[in-house]
Parts: structure tokens; sequence; C-alpha cells
């Protein structure tokens, strides 16, 4: 299991990731259910939750293998990230051909994480990385239920 998708609170999603780095078939099966969810009517909201930062909260590593280039996952993959060849070629088409969805509907993007360095780190970018990735805000939290909260307050309807 990668990931899970809580739909209680629809239409605010809880993406939970277990997984730091996806195989591409589990990717591939992440955006065809998030498709599902994007062929509903209306605002949604989501939360993103990184479940494998939990087991290293205080982890300074997170950023020792960036190299500060984003790779286009071509077929030499001889870089030092540990995902699958293809999967990240496979998340930025998927991106791209679903930003207009997301800057139509997505009320905002919080993504959770319990490594507080990596959150200490990403937080003041967020939105920005947000907003340049799906077209809608986006925060960082270390706090699920503060994630959840500014997604909450960003829904037309209230969700409980």
């Amino acid at each position: 299991m990668s990931f899970t998708i809580d739909e209680r609170l629809r239409p605010l999603y809880v993406l939970n990731i277990y997984d730091e780095h996806m195989p591409l078939e589990q990717t591939k099966r992440l955006f065809a259910e998030v498709d599902k969810l994007l062929a509903r009517e209306g605002k949604f909201g989501v939360v993103m939750h990184y479940k494998f930062d939990e087991a290293h909260p205080h982890d300074d590593e997170f950023d020792k293998e960036f190299d500060g280039n984003l790779d286009d996952d071509d077929d030499k993959h001889d870089h030092k990230h540990k995902h699958e060849p293809g999967a990240a070629k496979y998340q930025k088409a998927w991106l791209t051909a679903n930003r207009d969805r997301f800057a139509q509907n997505c009320v905002g993007i919080a993504i959770v994480s319990a490594n507080s360095k990596y959150v200490a780190f990403y937080a003041p970018l967020a939105n920005k990385i947000m907003s340049r990735m799906y077209r809608c805000p986006g925060a960082m939290f270390g706090d699920f239920d503060k994630a959840l909260a500014w997604v909450q307050v960003r829904m037309p309807q209230p969700v409980e």
C-alpha cells in the first residue's frame, strides 16, 4: 500500500502517501484515482499527508542528495534520486494535463510532513511552488489538524 485516499470529508480529500518513492505502476494507480475525484463537479480541497516522514521527523538528510536540478527522467537515470524511471515523467505529464482543472476548482492543497527540517525549509515557499505546479493555493504544515483547518476555511461549503 503506497497510498490511500480518505473521502469522508468530501469534497475535501486526504491523500495519505506511505512510500517516499512510489513505483511507476503505483503512481499510475494514484493518478487514476485522483482523475476519478477530479471528474466530480465543484470546488475541492486536498491534504497530502506524507506518512513516510513520521519515521524520521528530524532527519536532516532530505536535501543532501538534491543538487538543485529537477531531472527529466530520461533513459540514462544515473542520478541520485531513488524513484523508478518514468515516474517523474508520468507525474509531470499528468500535472500538465490537469492544471486547468486544478486552477478552476481547487481551493487549496496543504502538505503535511512530520519532518521538521523539511517543513521549515519548504513552508515559506509552499504557496509559490503549489501555485506553479497545480495553479491553486498551497501551504505546508508539520501538523495534520492545522493543515486540515487551513483547507477547510477555503471550502465554499463547511466540511466536518
